[in-house]
């Protein structure tokens, strides 16, 4: 069919007004539209309402969760859901660089008894540190059961701060919990294991070889030597202890609190009897002790005869236990709930009430101890507290239910039904002193349903989230988080939090002190001995310092590289093209990376972040000459300038000088409108502004830099300083800008 010019126009502009009103009745869709279109009921629209976060909304709560077993940690908010993070903890993650830099991988190896790097890491039941019984907002702390190792967490940069192998148990409980004050961090075996990397037969000596074990890992709190207010705490190993127990396998524990401060409840099995374990550190701390791998060993005999550990034996398994905020009791999480007396339990220990022992250790009456039992359902999995007074929730696995009842009472008060089975639960700060209320959270670990989406054999692990605010509890969202086998998580008040904005410039920031390695512009140089090549560089927009370094092939080369801006946010990454190495460094940050430099050839670094405007410009060349190679004496030369290359590099300079000025035009002005405007009376303005003034403050260098290499006409040097001026003053006017812009919204709320 043939069509005239005339005619086609004529549909085309039929078919744009078609698509414009078509776009406008969209755009004008109501409520109602929306509700009928999709399906949605009110409900459904009263769920979305209760999680959804405007931009710029701020959620309730942090939360973390492990990832199981990829050894990481997930960091999410209440009631958003949204995934905020990411972060390393028993594994090399390579966006943040986290065991690719050498501070990282080095803190990571030393984190092992054999200086190997692990892979992974299993990681299930986080703890949050605390001060009076309370969630502070420091750190945090996760064990991996793969690997026997603890990990310490700071939470003014959410990274990952200390790792810790355990000197002598091959297997560790995949969780941790601290005391009320963050004096110690508990961390036990889980299946009996002999010591000191001994062999024993199952057989015949698994009673008198194996063994399990109870570790109080001491912990010691800091602030940096600047005054900054960053938080550098550290697991002491020779201060903490460990007590020897039979080969119990060990499972869940919670630390008391408040009047029940110094004991540790957790959950024991052998031969399929089951207990509950109560322990009094605070005893066992004052007993005498041996070494062990430099470790300080109580031994099961002084522990007893000091009563100091005892069991309370249990008629089923149950699958978590947990102190209930008041530190009057423990509940254990099981088909038949029962609810223990902690001043019952402390009286009969101190007094040594025992009835017959169980491979030595004495066993307490439970009735005695026992404050009453109530029937939750079947496979129960988990407890959580809230703010109501002597209330908690179970999951009842079996029967896909959540159940709130009254652990003082004795009662059930309601039940919600779910689609799904429920595993672990959590309240935000539900197990500190002072839990909280309006959410719960489940996880779901099957995520088997139709109501999920089919991609492939192996599904996300699912947590979903439940309005627990009123009396009738409701599911109102489920959310799906990719590379995690959820267990346990956390959640604190996100304002307890106070996350840094910047590092004190050149800080390794595993440490949290100033890096010997650290670089400021003006003093990025190359040294070289024998065939080790170290390159002390500097990052800022859009520039790579030094641009070249040549090396010859073998020769190991260390980048050690410091992130010089002061703006929010302004984080660069660092690679060599094919070299396998990665680096990310936050503003103030410095890090090494070592590599070989094995193959001869011309290989690109660059920053991996997008960082501005001129990102792509932010790159460098690494040259490795062949091993042996010479230059000949023409190439040794340095090609001087002609004379039309030197007239048009004068040009760019004076082109740039222009640039300066009027980028400075614009800085005066916001510089006359934020202080007209008393921009110091806003605290975060008032931040902005020191940043701002912090990027002027730096290109002192490149201004003395440039004026002097034009006084001397060495206009290619004059050009290239005054480009790196330029970069200072783009960035000062950017945040300048940013500043200005929040001064406004202020002023004018």
């Amino acid at each position: 069919m043939k069509h005239t010019f005339k005619q086609l126009s004529t549909l085309l502009a039929l078919l744009l007004m078609v698509c414009m009103v078509s776009s406008e009745v969209i755009a004008q869709q109501s409520l109602a539209d929306v509700k009928k279109k999709r399906g949605l009921t009110d409900d459904d629209v009263l769920s979305a309402v209760k999680t959804f976060m405007p931009r710029g909304g701020r959620d309730e709560y942090f939360a973390f969760v492990g990832s199981g077993n990829s050894g990481t940690m997930v960091v999410y908010g209440l009631p958003s859901m949204r995934i905020y993070k990411y972060v390393g903890v028993f594994s090399p993650e390579p966006w943040q660089g986290y065991g690719f830099d050498d501070e990282s991988t080095l803190m990571l190896k030393k984190g092992t008894n054999d200086n190997l790097l692990p892979g992974y890491g299993d990681m299930r039941f986080p703890a949050l540190s605390e001060t009076g019984g309370k969630y502070d907002g420091k750190y945090l702390f996760y064990t991996d059961g793969g690997n026997s190792r603890i990990a310490l967490l700071g939470l003014d940069d959410f990274e990952t701060k200390q790792v810790l192998m355990h000197p002598f148990f091959v297997s560790t409980f995949p969780g941790v919990a601290v005391t009320p004050n963050t004096e110690y961090v508990i961390h036990t075996s889980q299946f009996p294991t002999p010591w000191n990397e001994k062999i024993a037969s199952v057989d015949n000596d698994y009673e008198s070889t194996f063994k399990s074990g109870i570790t109080m890992w001491k912990f010691h709190d800091s602030e940096d030597a600047a005054g900054t207010g960053h938080h550098i705490g550290r697991l002491i190993k020779e201060e903490s202890f460990t007590v020897e127990l039979p080969p119990f396998t060990l499972d869940y524990f919670d630390a008391g609190r408040a009047a029940s401060n110094g004991l540790v409840v957790g959950l024991a099995s052998f031969k399929n009897n089951h207990y509950v374990y109560v322990f009094d550190y605070q005893k066992a701390a004052k007993l005498k002790t041996t070494k062990l791998n430099d470790m300080a060993l109580v031994s099961t005999q002084d522990l007893v005869d000091a009563g100091a550990f005892a069991l309370i034996p249990i008629a089923a398994p149950a699958r978590s236990v947990k102190t209930d905020p008041t530190g009057n009791f423990f509940i254990t999480a099981a088909d038949e709930a029962q609810v223990f007396d902690f001043a019952k339990t402390k009286a009969a220990l101190d007094q040594k009430q025992f009835g017959q022992a169980v491979l030595g250790i004495p066993t307490l009456n439970t009735e005695a101890v026992q404050y009453g039992k109530l029937a939750l359902g079947q496979k129960v999995m988990d407890i959580a507290f809230d703010y109501r007074k002597n209330v908690a929730y179970a999951s009842a696995f079996n029967d896909k239910k959540i159940v709130r009842w009254n652990y003082k009472d004795l009662k059930i008060e309601s039940e919600l039904a779910l689609s799904f089975r429920p595993g672990h639960l959590m309240t935000p700060q539900g197990n500190s002193a002072e839990p909280h209320s309006n959410y719960l959270t489940v996880t779901d670990k099957e995520g088997l349903y139709d109501k999920h989406i089919n991609i492939g054999p192996t599904r996300p692990s699912y947590q979903h989230l439940i309005d627990i605010s009123s009396d009738e509890m409701r599911d109102i969202y489920t959310m799906s988080i990719p590379q995690s086998n959820l267990y346990g998580s956390v959640s604190v008040l996100r304002t307890t939090i106070k996350p840094i904005i910047r590092y004190p410039l050149g800080t390794n920031t595993r440490t949290g002190e100033i890096s010997r390695y650290r670089t400021v512009a003006g003093q990025e140089k190359i040294e070289r001995e024998g065939n080790r090549v170290h390159v002390f560089g500097t990052l800022i927009r859009s520039h790579i310092t030094p641009e070249i370094v040549e090396v010859e092939e073998g020769d190991v080369v260390t980048f050690h590289l410091t992130n010089l801006e002061r703006a929010e946010d302004e984080t660069h990454g660092f690679t060599v093209s094919t070299y396998g190495i990665h680096g990310s460094f936050e503003p103030g940050k410095t890090a090494s990376l070592t590599f070989k430099a094995n193959r001869a050839g011309v290989f690109p670094y660059y920053c991996t972040e997008f960082c501005s405007a001129l990102h792509l410009e932010m790159e460098g060349i690494l040259l490795v000459r062949p091993k042996g190679y010479k230059p000949s004496p023409e190439e040794a030369k340095e090609a001087a300038l002609t004379p039309q290359e030197l007239e048009q590099y004068k040009k760019n300079y004076e082109d740039k000088i222009k640039v300066i000025n009027e980028t400075q035009e614009v800085i005066n002005s916001v510089v006359a409108y934020l202080k007209e405007n008393k921009y110091e009376k806003y605290p975060y303005v008032e931040a902005l502004v020191v940043d701002a003034f912090d990027q002027l403050e730096q290109a002192k260098t490149s201004k003395a830099n440039y004026e002097r290499y034009a006084a001397e006409g060495k206009w290619r040097d004059a050009f290239l300083w005054a480009e790196q001026y330029w970069q200072y003053q783009v960035k000062t006017a950017d945040v300048g800008l940013r500043a200005k812009k929040l001064l406004s919204e202020l002023i004018n709320k």
